[in-house]
């Protein structure tokens, strides 16, 4: 498989992602059976009957995008529609458990801020506090980083080389390897000074969190978040034995933000559609924290963002939302908090975006405009065509996409990652096969290229050409 990463610094959800391809062509596969995991009202407060909209919409994902894994529709508390996509037949109850599993990735990180909120209101730490008050072995030139900086993700701390995430993946990743690990490379920004997401930051909370509590990160999450909570399904899969029920390994365009996740204090927590929803009815209430603690968390500081959620307005209402992937998983989940919504979607095949799903689903609840997924299919135009968006585009500050011409070939790469190819579906649109999402350029009257348009989660996102 081959990888394009991207690590954003967004404003809204799904920016930060990966663009993940095979080399070779995928041979066609069987539709998958669909079977229904629970099924209960599905009428909206206006009466209207959602179940055929969905079913229409995720039966193309299904069959378009390859979707396997789990939607969960919610509104004042009531689960209008739940249901599981997937093989009909499930042998065992204990492959149906593991099925029904899934890595939440980023979302994780929400259970980590409020561990340290927590631990904030229990007086053990302050929000303001240098992250050195509370690490034993703090790296040097960290003093000025304060706890805050860490949740709001303006830390400042780089992300790990990914040459050494497969490593981490495989092992125990303890304290002093992530300190140290982290510790030779300087900080890339003062803190405080601007935000840039990133998983080290929180993989340091972690650490805070072992430090302060003198528990286990992931000990203290099962403890205090999850066994209140009720979320029975939530936990530490050391074993790596969640199943994808896919005999193929899936591929992926921009589906997660945590592709290099580091595993110390998330990347193997897995979690289900209902147990997400316990959580989600938990932040309408103080049982596991105060209302000053909640509203922290969805105060956007900086570029929408706050304590591992991203505030934004979608559909003329605020939303509240994360998404993530980890290990092939993708996930996404979306909160209209003044309409009482939740829409959550977690899936064992990232080829299939998450957040677009959920996007699409809760434009279906709430009568917008949405589009079904459809196949992509190659067209012939002129090779020479190729010339005009040969270049540099840039995504972020630090992240450039490289567009070249290989014979007749479009190729795109980012940086220290392979070349993919991607395809025509007109003059200006291409996609890489089997993906859902799109690269259009956007032609001078010349007809160079002045920027393309990653168009995914429902969302563009432009890179202006840099030469």
């Amino acid at each position: 498989m081959k990888c394009l990463s991207m690590f954003l610094p967004i404003s809204q959800p799904n920016k930060s992602r990966s663009f993940c391809v095979n080399s070779h062509l995928r041979p066609k596969r069987k539709l998958f059976a669909l079977s229904a995991f629970v099924l209960v009202s599905t009428c909206v407060s206006n009466g209207q009957d959602i179940t055929p909209k969905v079913s229409r919409y995720m039966d193309a994902q299904v069959e378009v995008n390859r979707f396997n894994g789990s939607i969960l529709i919610a509104q004042h508390e009531q689960v209008l529609l739940q249901k599981r996509y997937g093989p009909a037949a499930v042998a065992t109850e204990e492959q149906r458990l593991l099925s029904s599993r899934y890595r939440p990735g980023s979302i994780a990180k929400q259970f980590i801020a409020a561990a340290i909120l927590q631990l904030n209101e229990k007086g053990k730490l302050e929000l303001q506090d240098s992250v050195c008050k509370h690490l034993a072995k703090c790296p040097n030139g960290w003093d000025e980083i304060k706890i805050f900086n860490l949740l709001a993700q303006t830390d400042g701390i780089p992300d790990l080389d990914p040459s050494l995430q497969p490593k981490m993946a495989k092992s125990t990743t303890t304290t002093s390897d992530l300190l140290a690990r982290l510790a030779v490379r300087p900080l890339e920004f003062r803190p405080g000074e601007k935000f840039r997401y990133g998983n080290s930051g929180y993989a340091v909370l972690g650490a805070v969190i072992e430090e302060v509590s003198g528990e286990s990160c992931l000990k203290y999450l099962n403890d205090h978040i999850f066994i209140r909570l009720g979320m029975r399904e939530t936990g530490y899969d050391d074993a790596g034995r969640i199943a994808r029920n896919n005999p193929e390994i899936p591929n992926s365009i921009l589906p997660s933000d945590l592709d290099l996740a580091v595993p110390y204090s998330w990347g193997r927590l897995y979690s289900t559609a209902e147990d997400l929803y316990r959580w989600d009815r938990a932040l309408n209430s103080e049982e596991l924290l105060s209302k000053p603690s909640i509203a922290s968390m969805f105060t956007p500081y900086i570029d929408g963002h706050g304590f591992g959620w991203v505030v934004l307005k979608e559909f003329d209402r605020t939303l509240d939302t994360s998404a993530g992937g980890v290990y092939l998983f993708g996930s996404a989940i979306r909160r209209y908090a003044a309409d009482g919504v939740c829409v959550i979607v977690v899936s064992n095949s990232d080829n299939a975006d998450a957040g677009r799903i959920s996007r699409d689903l809760a434009a279906i609840l709430f009568g917008k405009h949405y589009e079904l997924p459809s196949q992509h299919r190659a067209i012939d135009i002129n090779p020479a065509t190729f010339d005009f968006y040969v270049g540099r585009y840039q995504l972020a500050s630090d992240f450039v996409l490289t567009v070249s011409k290989e014979a007749n070939r479009l190729m795109i790469q980012s940086p220290n990652q392979p070349k993919i190819e991607i395809f025509p579906e007109s003059e200006t649109r291409f996609f890489a096969k089997g993906l859902d999402a799109v690269v259009s350029f956007i032609q001078s009257p010349q007809g160079k290229a002045t920027q393309l348009v990653v168009q995914q989660g429902g969302r563009d996102i432009p890179a202006p050409r840099i030469n």
